[in-house]
């Protein structure tokens, strides 16, 4: 849910990358909002196939032509590519080669496509290597050791264990 966010939040964002989690997310979330839009039309009275008139599906489709776009370039600036290369939608079978590129791993490091500040997306569940474990016994905001700064007392009272803070 939260790449489909991103996605929408970065409607007009052809700069960047977008890690492969955050290309599959958006277009996954994207279809249960399809499927929802065309529920709402058939409820609303049915696929007539003489009237072919979806008002939710089409303002669905509208929406997000633009945010799609902007995903499957960021994408291909993941793995190394120009986002001239999106025009292989135009090409018979080239969708093909951008849906096998939308499968391959991001390049490691910065490219040529990151921006000022590179991407700091990462999902909660992925830890970073130079913080914590996981699944760590110790709370994230304690501060431990002796370096640690000392809660001040207040009044300039001094408690008996003042030396070492938790």
């Amino acid at each position: 849910m939260r790449s489909y966010f991103d996605g929408l939040l970065r409607y007009f964002e052809f700069s960047g990358r977008s890690t492969r989690m955050q290309y599959w997310m958006f277009f996954l979330m994207q279809i249960f909002v399809y499927a929802a839009a065309i529920a709402v039309d058939y409820s609303l009275g049915g696929i007539d196939p003489k009237n072919p008139y979806m008002p939710a599906t089409i303002f669905v489709m509208i929406f997000h032509v633009i945010p799609g776009l902007t995903v499957q370039i960021r994408r291909l600036h993941d793995i190394g590519k120009s986002g001239a290369w999106w025009l292989l939608n135009f090409v018979p079978f080239g969708g093909f080669v951008l849906l096998f590129w939308a499968c391959c791993p991001s390049e490691e490091g910065s490219n040529a496509y990151d921006g000022p500040a590179p991407s700091t997306y990462e999902p909660r569940y992925r830890p970073q290597p130079q913080q914590q474990p996981r699944y760590s016994t110790i709370p994230r905001g304690v501060r431990m050791g002796n370096n640690s700064r000392t809660p001040s007392m207040g009044g300039g009272a001094q408690s008996p264990s003042s030396g070492r803070f938790i």
